[in-house]
């Protein structure tokens, strides 16, 4: 999978940068990549952006992994920067990951400074989409295998469906069941497993909440302040992009919608989202950004 080579490490590029939301497998893959490392002895060194800012001297593990660069404090940019120049320079493999693509990271609201982006932008920068619920299937069947669990299909389909937030949940998922399994003297039934997953299932339900809080965490801006008459940009543009979502994955209604996000008018929702439609036909950040949050919250 790494493409990494005990003799030679040319094939694999000095940069791969993973991005996209939570669920979509980005720490199972690092899972994947540390472990092929390990068996080839390769030495492995994780690292969370925030650490960068207490890092003193450049790391010269065989492998280095950056984990969820969008939490990168401003004082740790010219680390990150001559990471990426030390490690291109030496040929030695490094990981990011993010929950955005290089041109649309920020901290705080602002972006990051070209001199990093661009260096981010030259290497391979792959983005993953949520599961769906076929890829869903095949993991859960994988991870019943791995943990030597006989889980009947009607009940590995149903849960495939209903169970949408990523790999870790699809994991817990089946290590619930066989706990469960060894509890009881009888195989799993649907109705059993559905009763103890509800709670679960419940939460994912597309509302108006469940939107406004993935977009706030998306964009970094607090619930209570899309929910105010602040006219900020920053906050303006969150919640347009909130209240077109909403629109577009909910039924409720205009009014609805606009009592909720500070009670204002339908004129006010309306105009917000024909503003976002406008703008998804020329601006590809925004496009990508709103296509994984629709895709995340269906």
């Amino acid at each position: 999978m790494l493409g990494l080579n005990a003799e030679t490490d040319a094939s694999l590029p000095s940069l791969v940068y993973l991005h996209g939301p939570t669920g979509t497998g980005k720490t199972t893959l690092i899972d994947f990549f540390r472990t092929e490392a390990d068996d080839l002895g390769l030495d492995v060194l994780v690292l969370s952006a925030n650490a960068l800012a207490d890092v003193e001297t450049l790391p010269d593990a065989d492998v280095l992994v950056i984990e969820d660069l969008q939490h990168l404090p401003d004082r740790a940019t010219q680390t990150m920067i001559a990471l990426l120049d030390e490690r291109q320079r030496c040929g030695l493999p490094m990981f990011v990951t993010a929950d955005r693509g290089p041109a649309n990271l920020t901290h705080r609201g602002q972006a990051l400074p070209n001199r990093l982006t661009n260096r981010l932008i030259a290497g391979l920068v792959v983005a993953l989409k949520p599961l769906q619920p076929s890829s869903r299937r095949r993991l859960l069947g994988a991870f019943a295998e791995a943990e030597q669990v006989t889980i009947a299909d009607e009940i590995l389909d149903w849960l495939a469906k209903n169970l949408t937030s990523g790999g870790r949940q699809l994991h817990a998922a089946v290590r619930q069941l066989a706990a469960l399994q060894r509890l009881q003297a009888r195989p799993l039934r649907l109705p059993d497993v559905k009763a103890h997953f509800r709670a679960q299932v419940e939460a994912q339900t597309t509302s108006v909440e469940r939107i406004a809080e993935r977009v706030s965490t998306c964009f970094r801006v607090s619930m209570k302040q899309m929910r105010s008459p602040a006219r900020a940009k920053e906050i303006v543009l969150p919640r347009q992009v909130s209240m077109y979502l909403v629109r577009q994955l909910t039924g409720m209604t205009l009014e609805n919608i606009g009592k909720y996000f500070g009670g204002r008018d339908h004129k006010t929702v309306l105009y917000a989202c024909d503003k976002i439609e406008a703008a998804l036909k020329s601006d590809i950040a925004l496009f990508s950004t709103i296509g994984q949050l629709e895709a995340e919250l269906r």
